[in-house]
């Protein structure tokens, strides 16, 4: 039977994870998925386009529009599993925030997470766990695009990859999914598990980034999984440069998101330079280039600033949502973690710039686009008190195309680890981009 959309409970509730079973918080935790690229499933509606006046209602919409800005939070690797209190300490921080609604720069409406909803292979008996009981308080929608761990197989498996994403964010309408059990969310409607959103003032290119792990980097095109996603990524780019031609038009910051990251410093997770090049070649073609670029997969957060013909693309890797265990960085000659403030290239001999990095923290990002700007908080959440605070705060001009730390803290790593200059180039750079971008490493 279909249903309305619903978000969060009519009554908020105490966290109940303290009576998980076992069972739970290990979620088959020694089964051992398999690393074989898999192929991408079709999307349920062609072209895979969404506007968010489909989920909130135009009046809702409206009500955003008339604001001047839209806000969002963003976050990926939420899974608990084994120390769930992380995920339920930034959901509750993130419920709380949506409270609000309004900030200086919009209404807030959304959550857009980055993929990793449900580990360790995206099977559907943990979706109440991992993702309905910890965001029952959230009363707004979640847009996801897959991470790996929702799309892994394990031996013996017999439901296709990305089978649970699919029927709980991908479903025809909402509805109540027996997953939920007595949560009030219902399904998510996204036309695949790549796809446009289109919102006020926000336009995000959601890309799947499939299933590679550890030194395995994100595969969008190609051979083993067929072109499709390249296609819909060059449609959706000239779709962007048509939009912004057309007089009248509304502007929009373009964002593109994938769960593996571009750049990162991760000693668990390898960069992604050869998807990063199919998706360069692309805007190229296309003659548009994102004004940011979401990532997750590494368990940090991480900022990078790319410069391109004098543009300013923030590059953020925003993978601290809730997985327990955050991810080491790595070191450079010395033993030392990258500085923050560190240059070097991107492999193609544009700027880049080691801004902050965090790997000590829980949390997730607070988006605020307006016209104009785009200001993005990483927001930490001290699961103790409850409490979030701004930790990192920038502002991206979409005018200038310029970036400005609006408060840079200082950059934190694990206490093994310090922040002093290694002296020459980082290796945490060198391993993120080759010196040959045209001799990719194999």
């Amino acid at each position: 039977m279909s249903t309305t959309f619903a978000f969060g409970d009519p009554k908020p509730s105490p966290d109940n994870y303290n009576n998980f079973s076992q069972a739970v918080l290990k979620a088959d935790s020694s089964v051992k998925a398999s690393s074989v690229i898999q192929k991408i499933a079709p999307p349920r509606v062609n072209p895979p386009v969404m506007s968010l006046d489909s989920v909130l209602g135009d009046d809702t919409v409206a009500q955003i529009q008339k604001t001047g800005g839209i806000a969002l939070h963003v976050a990926g690797d939420t899974g608990g599993i084994k120390t769930p209190e992380h995920q339920f300490a930034v959901a509750d921080a993130m419920a709380t925030d949506l409270e609000g609604k309004t900030y200086a720069n919009g209404r807030q409406a959304l959550f857009y997470h980055l993929g990793d909803v449900v580990y360790y292979c995206g099977q559907e008996q943990y979706y109440y766990d991992q993702f309905y009981d910890p965001y029952r308080d959230y009363d707004g929608p979640i847009f996801a695009i897959p991470g790996n761990h929702d799309g892994c197989v394990f031996s013996g498996e017999k439901a296709p990859s990305l089978d649970a994403f699919q029927k709980n964010f991908c479903a025809a309408q909402p509805t109540h999914n027996p997953d939920a059990q007595g949560v009030a969310r219902t399904t998510m409607t996204q036309p695949g598990v790549y796809f446009t959103l289109n919102a006020p003032f926000l336009k995000i290119i959601g890309l799947y980034s499939n299933v590679g792990e550890g030194p395995t980097a994100g595969v969008i095109s190609g051979s083993q999984v067929g072109n499709d996603q390249l296609a819909f990524l060059q449609s959706q780019l000239k779709a962007a440069v048509a939009e912004r031609a057309k007089p009248g038009s509304p502007p929009f910051a373009l964002v593109i998101a994938t769960h593996h990251p571009p750049f990162t410093g991760s000693i668990s997770h390898a960069p992604s330079p050869e998807m990063l090049q199919v998706i360069d070649a692309a805007c190229k073609a296309a003659g548009i280039w994102p004004d940011m670029h979401w990532s997750g997969h590494s368990h940090l957060y991480e900022r990078f600033t790319r410069t391109i013909g004098g543009r300013d693309i923030p590059y953020i890797v925003a993978g601290m949502g809730g997985y327990p265990g955050l991810s080491g960085l790595k070191r450079g000659n010395g033993g030392q973690t990258v500085p923050a403030g560190t240059k070097g290239d991107d492999g193609d001999g544009n700027p880049l710039v080691v801004e902050y990095y965090n790997n000590t923290t829980f949390g997730y990002l607070r988006v605020q686009v307006t016209a104009a700007s785009v200001v993005t908080e990483f927001m930490g959440v001290d699961g103790v008190n409850q409490t979030a605070q701004i930790l990192d705060s920038f502002t991206l001009d979409l005018n200038a195309h310029k970036v400005s730390n609006d408060k840079a803290g200082v950059s934190v790593a694990s206490p093994k680890m310090t922040t002093q200059s290694t002296g020459g180039k980082p290796k945490a750079l060198r391993q993120t981009t080759p010196k040959n971008p045209r001799g990719r490493r194999k």
